[in-house]
């Protein structure tokens, strides 16, 4: 079916790795070298320490070391498909994907790379970024062309060529992974320093692979990993919540569950700047859809060298681990039974494996502790989870509109998982602004200081306002305006 490429040998692997392969020579700053959470009382470490992407409270989310940007010499050829492949690149130029001349390329230059003799973490976590973008591409650029021309998106190939298959495969099981490109890896594992001596900053950070080059693509990455700064706090945040909870130290939970909400205050301003709007949104979303439900994969996608379809949530079906840990530290999942988005529809399998440890045993603690209903128990502490609960209800409420905004198709009829996935998020949203308005009708608001009165009224007034917008939009089940003001909250 494919053009055959010679595979490079496996002697001719360890003759390029004796050639400098596994020496740091790439340009890239290291960020705080990382270390687990090892807190007794909470029961947690990373279970893959030497991963790239931990969980820790100095970096949050973020890796232990700015990724790669340059594969090593031996994946030349990868490199420079990848550099050629964005609609626009850097270079004011088109590239592949602008003509569909992608997957010609792929098919008939691009080597059956040797991976087996690769296990430096560092080079695993850019090979798996680098292939799983590959891969979104390739499948995807039939989708793409058809968008282009017709704002539909028609079929995505659904066999996924060995040259592609085999050491993504590989590759993903070495880092105990699924075969996809999955959130945290398109944006977290997906950028470099201008300047190495300088800071992360959104002036000093630019995205290392792309698929379309527009603006709003270099937005999405940058925005979410200038945003995951901020992780190490929340993750800090949500440790000491479990911890204070668990020992019954009220002062201490309360001080915990502002920390909480400081530092996803920083996260929504930073996402505010960066993905206000949708703008070019769509010109680079094709390329994240997964392959599970989508109307474009008929029956998921099948790699060369496999007989069984493989099934994935793409990155559009996704979001940021951040978005989960609230979920599952504030027992989000079970507000209603309209079916909330509980985390259970596995997005949280498809992250690297720290993630995943991480976010389980936060979401069994919770649970255990029943984190919500002891914070329900005092109303200082009650006022301060509203104010959590209002920076989650602005972070969710942008996701959704930003995913609404998107609606790539003329009818729902054309992609029905895209509208059932946006009416999990809407309900979502909706709770959340309910949770706020319970928890507020049911504390006694006149034992709180006046300045936390007043911050807690205005979260409640801001959860009212996105409740009636989503209830109309709900009842009409036509697209109207979006209040911007709400967005911005």
């Amino acid at each position: 079916m494919f053009a055959k490429n010679t595979a490079l040998s496996f002697k001719s692997a360890q003759q390029m790795a004796m050639r400098g392969f596994t020496k740091a020579h790439h340009p890239a700053a290291a960020i705080t070298n990382a270390k687990s959470i090892q807190t007794s009382s909470v029961g947690w470490t990373n279970s893959n320490p030497g991963s790239e992407l931990t969980v820790s409270t100095q970096n949050g989310f973020l890796p232990r070391r700015d990724p790669l940007p340059v594969l090593p010499s031996y994946f030349e050829k990868l490199d420079e498909i990848l550099h050629e492949m964005p609609v626009h690149k850097a270079d004011g130029t088109f590239g592949l994907l602008h003509t569909g001349r992608l997957g010609t390329c792929i098919e008939r230059e691009l080597p059956m790379y040797d991976v087996e003799f690769v296990f430096d973490q560092r080079i695993l976590a850019a090979l798996y970024r680098d292939y799983s973008v590959l891969a979104s591409a390739y499948l995807l650029e039939p989708c793409d062309i058809q968008f282009r021309l017709a704002r539909n998106y028609g079929l995505a190939r659904r066999i996924l060529p060995a040259n592609i298959a085999v050491p993504l495969d590989t590759i993903a099981r070495r880092l105990n992974q699924k075969p996809f490109l999955e959130h945290s890896t398109f944006t977290f594992y997906n950028y470099r320093r201008k300047d190495q001596d300088q800071p992360i900053s959104l002036d000093n950070l630019e995205p290392i692979r792309k698929f379309s080059g527009c603006e709003k693509e270099h937005n999405f990455i940058v925005g979410h990993v200038a945003a995951a700064q901020h992780t190490g706090a929340i993750v800090s945040a949500a440790m000491d919540i479990l911890r204070h909870s668990q020992n019954g130290h009220r002062p201490e939970f309360n001080q915990a569950l502002r920390q909480y909400t400081n530092a996803m205050g920083s996260v929504n301003e930073i996402l505010a700047q960066t993905l206000k709007g949708c703008g070019d949104y769509a010109s680079f979303r094709t390329f994240l859809n997964g392959c599970k439900t989508q109307s474009m994969f008929s029956s998921g996608v099948l790699f060369e060298t496999h007989s069984a379809a493989h099934k994935y949530l793409g990155v559009a079906q996704s979001s940021s681990p951040i978005a989960s840990l609230s979920t599952h530290l504030f027992q989000l999942s079970s507000l209603s039974p309209r079916g909330s988005l509980p985390c259970a529809d596995g997005v949280d399998l498809l992250r690297a494996p720290n993630f995943r440890s991480f976010l389980s045993h936060v979401d069994g603690q919770a649970r255990s502790l029943a984190i919500q209903s002891y914070a329900l128990r005092s109303s200082e502490s009650s006022a301060e989870y509203i104010l959590s609960l209002g920076q989650i209800l602005t972070y969710r409420y942008r996701q959704w509109a930003n995913l609404r905004d998107s609606v790539p198709i003329q009818s729902a009829k054309d992609d029905a998982a895209f509208f059932e996935y946006l009416d999990i998020q809407t309900n979502h949203v909706r709770d959340i602004a309910e949770l706020i308005a319970r928890t507020h009708a049911n504390m006694d608001n006149e034992s709180l200081a006046s300045s936390l009165r007043t911050k807690t009224e205005a979260v409640v007034h801001h959860a009212e306002m996105v409740r009636r917008s989503l209830e109309r939009i709900l009842d009409t089940q036509e697209p109207s305006p979006l209040p911007v003001s709400m967005i911005a909250y």
